[in-house]
């Protein structure tokens, strides 16, 4: 009996000590690091470099990513390693490499950036939010 007793003052007590307050989620305005993915063919076709760069934005189905110049002209590298080493010109950095597909015939190359190196159009593009977290305007009635 005396244990029963002190289990139910215990639990009682707990119940009146001071809780745990948990703040609103604190999200920074800018991520630590965005991240940029090359992918990039042993065997590039003769139409095209097989250079492809997946900043994790949306594209349609038959719509590939890759880089323009000012004027708005598809830049073409030779190698992978030929885009890898323009990005890392431009500050990203380099974080990890890794094949894929048949015989290893893909390689990915993953870079990083910290939002502050880049241009405020640029950290617009990057940081955007999907679609399906964007606010939905209101239909007037």
């Amino acid at each position: 009996m005396k244990k029963a007793l002190f289990l139910f003052a215990a639990l009682t007590c707990a119940g009146f000590g001071s809780a745990q307050n948990i703040m609103a989620d604190t999200v920074p305005a800018l991520p630590p690091c965005v991240y940029c993915e090359i992918m990039a063919n042993h065997l590039p076709t003769h139409r095209d470099s097989g250079v492809l760069f997946d900043f994790g934005q949306k594209t349609g189905a038959l719509k590939y990513n890759y880089l323009t110049d000012a004027a708005g002209n598809k830049l073409l590298f030779n190698s992978g390693i030929e885009a890898l080493n323009y990005m890392v010109c431009r500050g990203w950095e380099f974080v990890q490499a890794y094949t894929s597909g048949e015989n290893s015939g893909l390689t990915h190359y993953l870079l990083r950036i910290a939002p502050a190196r880049l241009t405020a159009e640029q950290r617009a593009a990057l940081l955007t939010p999907p679609e399906w977290e964007r606010p939905k305007p209101e239909k007037k009635r």
